[in-house]
Parts: structure tokens; sequence; C-alpha cells
């Protein structure tokens, strides 16, 4: 299953990587949230795919009307996250499929501006570009550099908790935009920690999850929870290690 989600997703990014800097007829979905036809394009090509190759499972995808998450296993489909980045001409943009029985399985993140495949299954490890990743790091938030999520749905509180209070702690903040390149970032090692407080989808979050803790390190919700992969609307908190997070939670839930 995994080497045909590489496959889907080399495919879908191949022919948005055709599309960018063409006309994309985008427009706002909703407030904070475009979509283009890019958008369309990819959903159009892997749900075709995923039918062909795995027809009877179903899917979540957010090129879709979703009323809620259907009976597991399932399928969850990002077909372009980051579509702000892709229709302003940036490189952070992804293409991201993952497999969730009780939990994400399966998961494939392909960023094909940065030429860069992320690949990860449960129990058997998370491979960068084909080389297994481990993650580690000693540094603590001091020294850590901090992904951060901002749009317009954050709460003052989610503000002034997670935005104020690791600001003053950490090394430094940066936003991409973009959950995957946020993901691929921290498996780089040029991040530390990645946190989306609001505003994600279950598509945002599987197959950067998954990644994260077979790489060694840790994905959790922001309130230090485990994961439950059981509601469409989701938070989570990535990091490189226990120390990281638990520094972070402290900070911010203090």
């Amino acid at each position: 299953m995994l080497e045909r989600l590489i496959e889907i997703a080399k495919q879908a990014g191949a022919a948005l990587a055709g599309i960018q800097g063409s006309d994309l007829e985008a427009r706002e979905k909703s407030r904070g949230q475009l979509v283009t036809r890019a958008d369309e394009a990819s959903h159009a090509l892997i749900e075709a795919q995923l039918e062909r190759s795995f027809s009877g499972i179903p899917r979540v995808m957010e090129e879709q009307a979703n009323k809620g998450l259907p009976s597991r296993p399932y399928f969850v489909v990002d077909e372009l996250d980051g579509t702000i980045p892709f229709a302003r001409g940036m490189r952070e943009w992804a293409v991201m499929l993952a497999y969730v029985e009780d939990r994400p399985t399966a998961g494939v993140i392909f960023l094909p501006a940065w030429e860069i495949l992320i690949a990860a299954e449960k129990g058997r490890g998370c491979r960068l570009n084909g080389k297994q990743v481990r993650l580690g790091t000693a540094r603590g938030l001091a020294d850590a550099v901090v992904g951060l999520e901002l749009n317009l749905y954050l709460s003052a509180e989610h503000r002034r908790r997670f935005i104020g209070r690791l600001s003053e702690r950490a090394l430094s903040i940066r936003s991409l935009a973009c959950a995957g390149a946020a993901v691929a970032e921290l498996l780089l090692g040029r991040t530390d920690l990645y946190v989306n407080c609001r505003g994600g989808k279950v598509w945002d979050f599987a197959s950067g999850a998954l990644a994260v803790e077979e790489a060694g390190g840790v994905a959790t919700r922001i309130d230090g929870t485990p994961i439950a992969w059981d509601e469409l609307e989701m938070d989570v908190l990535l990091a490189a290690n226990a120390q990281i997070a638990d520094e972070a939670l402290n900070i911010a839930l203090s």
C-alpha cells in the first residue's frame, strides 16, 4: 500500500507543479481558505487512483464534503497542502496521503518544489528521500526553533499561551502556512517543535504525526493528551524529543 500511495502522491505533485504559475482561478471557500483549479485537478487525479487501487475503502479528502469521519479504516488526503503559498508562487506546498486504522499506519508527504518525499509506515520507520530518519536531538526549548501555525482561527488564549509564551522561551519562531513543509523541516532538524492550535483538519496531520513518531519523535494534542484520530477538526503538537514536548506543554498550559 505504501508504495502505491507514493506513486499517487508523485503523480499529483507533478500535475500540480505543471499548473503552478498559470491562472489558478483562485477563490475563497471560507475566510482564510483558498481553493483553486489546482486543488480540484489534484483531487480528481487522487480520487480516481485511489478508487482504481483501493475500491471500497472510504476516503476523507479536503476537497469534498465531509460531514465527519467514516468508520475506520479510511484514507485521508490533502490534495494540495499550502494552497495560499502555492497560489503566491512559493515553494512550501505538498501532497499528503495516509491510511488510518486505529491510527495512521501508512503515510506520504511529497513536496515537489523541495524535491522531498517522506514515507512512513507503522512499526517500520520513516524515510526521507529513501534515507531513514531518526530524531532525538538533545536540544531543549531554549535552543529550539519552533514552527507555529499562525492563522485567523487562533483564539486570544491560543495566542497568549502558545505564541506569546513559546516565543519568549524559544530561540526562534517561524510559520510556513503548510503542515507538510513544517513536518519536513522538523524531520530535517531545521526545527525542533511544530504546533498547530486551531484551523487544522485530520488530513493536515495524519501523515506528519506518523512520520514524526516513526522517526522517534513525539506527537500529541496541544493539551498533551494522545491523538485519538476520531475527529475531523484537530490540533497537534509535534516534537523532536520528549524534553521539548514536555517543556512546551508545561509552559503553555501552566
